[in-house]
């Protein structure tokens, strides 16, 4: 258990270094990329005209944007972390990043036309459906993805 709790932290300090730190030059396009794609595949799931670039126009006045913060990596990165840090084979570790990937970021633009549809509803929503709900979601994608790679070893 010390192993793995000490791989793990060690493994969050350098994916968070690599891929999240703003001096990083791979986290600048790593992050811009990864943005671009969920504001793209968040745009299909919503009603033509309400998405322009990364940002979500409830009404003239109010917009949600989807930033860095925002394009799924910091869970994603936290799942890394701890696939990385158990005992198991490269291949099983590598099979499950991907799908970790796939799984957290269909998540993640699900959790934004969640969050979008509930600001639509009410814009006092927003505190709920993003801060508690959505990234709530994100979490328990995050632990069950774990389980099932804990599971599948």
């Amino acid at each position: 258990m010390k192993k793995f709790l000490l791989t793990y932290w060690l493994g969050i300090l350098l994916l968070f270094a690599l891929f999240y730190w703003e001096l990083s030059p791979l986290s600048g396009f790593i992050n811009n990329l990864q943005t671009d794609l969920t504001a793209f595949f968040t745009s299909l799931t919503l009603e033509e005209g309400l998405m322009d670039e990364h940002r979500i126009h409830i009404t003239k006045y109010y917009t949600l944007v989807i930033e860095k913060a925002c394009n799924g990596m910091i869970p994603y990165l936290f799942f890394l972390a701890s696939i990385i840090a158990f005992p198991s084979t490269i291949m099983h570790k590598a099979k499950w990043a991907i799908m970790g990937y796939l799984f957290i970021s269909a998540m993640n633009i699900f959790r934004i036309w969640f969050v979008t549809q509930f600001v639509l509803e009410e814009r006092g929503n927003f505190s709920l459906a993003h801060d508690y709900l959505g990234n709530g979601l994100l979490i328990l994608t995050g632990l069950l993805l774990f389980n099932a790679f804990i599971k599948s070893r």
